[in-house]
């Protein structure tokens, strides 16, 4: 019985090969969608997980706004971890992450006695 089904199955689709063509290029795009769109979800809920008090992390953002709308950053000013902990008691720890556009890797061939690299 299923090779009767895929015997009528495989002549519809040599029989009407544009409309066949078109609902399996609409059946391979929904599934390579709703593949990536899984792995994306995943990927965000498993996004700090490994910690043992996971729930108790948080992120800061910073919110500017301009006449263009609003910008979001994942940045504040330094002086916020301190300031937080000092007005919440429940605050426990900070963690400062600075990102540094311009950093440069030096290669060195010759090292002096001392084990350093000339500059």
């Amino acid at each position: 019985m299923l090779k009767n089904y895929l015997t009528i199955a495989l002549r519809n689709i040599l029989r009407y090969k544009s409309y066949s063509f078109i609902n399996i290029l609409g059946l391979a795009v929904g599934i390579a969608s709703t593949v990536t769109i899984l792995l994306y979800v995943q990927d965000q809920l498993s996004y700090d997980q490994f910690y043992k008090d996971a729930d108790k992390i948080y992120r800061l953002n910073l919110d500017v706004k301009s006449p263009g709308g609003v910008n979001k950053y994942a940045t504040t000013s330094a002086p916020m971890g301190p300031f937080l902990a000092q007005k919440f008691p429940e605050f426990k720890e900070a963690v400062r992450v600075r990102l540094q556009f311009f950093q440069f890797v030096f290669f060195c061939f010759k090292k002096r006695k001392s084990g350093r690299c000339p500059r």
